[in-house]
């Protein structure tokens, strides 16, 4: 039976409701997978979420023939374009040290500078113990996702955050001639039923439009908002009630969170947008983040 949390959106009620089995502070996704291709996909989504050009089941030639690769990431914004490698192992053992001298062989014969052997429960003592000083590493899942927890928050969560709220900020920010132009043109329910979305919308959707204010200027300190967490649970409960305190978030990973907070983002949007008949005032947006992560141009 699948163990990934469900989500359910009750629309109108700013209510997201999923599941609180397995919660770790730092957890992006659940950290055991049902089998090794959504262990193999699990990697390489959150590889591409922090910028590397990554893909699965890529075959490669080498001097003794091709051989495929679990996943193949290239960080196509480094100078030396950094070429990772990983091997993914859903065994219910640890990894014996056999693995990591084949996998030794692959890294040399591909020309991977770094290696990952992503598992469920690490490397025996003798792999881990043969891996020291080399450019390979042994950890589990869930350590892969703690390792590029801060990097994937960066440039993933805070610039999609940010960039979905930016969509609402023309309907709630202070001063907006555009908007009060369109105002004068709305009858008296349709311009009380816009304040009163006013009312739910304007805090949150203003704090969560600071969650790219690091794109637009670099040297930008983080707040108490947009710092990395050091837990989803506390983060929920001390943080983000402050912003939304209508709003009950429920999840059990961060990936959960930023799906709740971008359909709460669609939401308002969506509300605010039948009122006027269209966005009244629709830009670009800020960051290049997509749903797999940054542009890799």
């Amino acid at each position: 039976m699948p163990m990934h949390a469900m989500t359910t959106v009750h629309r109108g009620h700013f209510r997201w409701t999923m599941s609180q089995n397995h919660v770790h502070p730092k957890m992006i996704d659940h950290p055991l997978p049902d089998d090794w291709k959504e262990l193999q996909s699990g990697v390489k989504r959150l590889l591409r979420n922090i910028g590397l050009d990554a893909e699965a089941e890529v075959e490669v030639e080498t001097p003794r023939g091709k051989v495929e690769l679990d996943v193949f990431a290239v960080d196509v914004h480094s100078v030396d374009k950094i070429r990772y490698v990983v091997e993914c192992k859903n065994w219910n053992a640890s990894i014996p040290q056999t693995v990591v001298h084949a996998f030794t062989t692959v890294m040399h014969e591909t020309g991977g500078n770094i290696g990952f052997i992503v598992s469920k429960h690490g490397l025996q003592s003798g792999a881990e113990q043969y891996t020291r000083n080399t450019n390979i590493t042994g950890l589990t899942y869930l350590e892969l996702q703690q390792r590029y927890f801060k990097v994937w928050w960066e440039r993933y969560f805070c610039p999609r955050v940010g960039d979905a709220a930016d969509r609402v900020m023309e309907y709630v920010e202070p001063f907006s001639p555009v908007r009060t132009e369109r105002c004068n043109d709305l009858d008296p329910k349709a311009l009380e039923e816009f304040e009163r979305l006013q009312a739910i919308y304007a805090l949150p959707v203003n704090a969560f439009s600071m969650f790219n204010f690091r794109s637009i200027t670099p040297g930008w300190e983080p707040n108490e908002f947009t710092a990395a967490p050091t837990s989803l649970d506390s983060y929920i409960r001390e943080t983000l009630v402050k912003i939304s305190p209508h709003v009950r978030w429920r999840c059990a990973t961060f990936r959960e969170l930023l799906e709740g907070i971008l359909n709460f983002l669609h939401d308002a949007e969506t509300a605010f947008n039948a009122l006027f008949g269209g966005h009244i005032n629709e830009r670009d947006p800020i960051t290049n983040v997509g749903p797999d992560g940054p542009a890799l141009d």
